[in-house]
């Protein structure tokens, strides 16, 4: 029994671990889809802008590097929201928050201004990887 007991514990903080290793990785892929769809919309909007061609050929640059930057920053954001935990400033309860709460939050990096679900309380909450 005492055997059960112990593996069970060292599956728990396995998975813990593998949970933020993870999360860790998503963070840096959230990171890189990011720069990848920013570069991309800018390499297309400036060729369209300063490369001579046809004003239909312009529009279209202009409209796929509107649409990868579009698709980028809504991927990042379903990462950033899945991705590890928001900590609450004032009461410092971890939690997942809606993917509403992390698009319209105001944010500097990883850091957003949201409403704590536990205090009710609206503070600069960080992104944390370990509950």
């Amino acid at each position: 029994m005492s055997d059960y007991g112990y593996n069970s514990e060292n599956n728990t903080v396995g998975a813990l671990k593998q949970k933020q290793e993870s999360d860790r990785l998503l963070l840096k892929a959230e990171t890189v889809i990011g720069y990848m769809a920013t570069v991309s919309f800018l390499v297309l909007l400036f060729t369209a802008s300063f490369i001579e061609m046809p004003v239909w050929t312009s529009i279209l640059l202009t409209a796929i590097g509107v649409i990868l930057l579009i698709a980028g920053v809504i991927f990042a954001i379903e990462i950033e929201q899945k991705a590890g935990y928001y900590e609450c400033e004032n009461c410092h309860h971890k939690y997942v928050p809606k993917y509403k709460s992390v698009l319209f939050a105001m944010h500097i990096g990883r850091t957003r201004y949201m409403k704590c679900p536990k205090c009710n309380q609206k503070s600069w909450q960080k992104k944390v990887i370990s509950k």
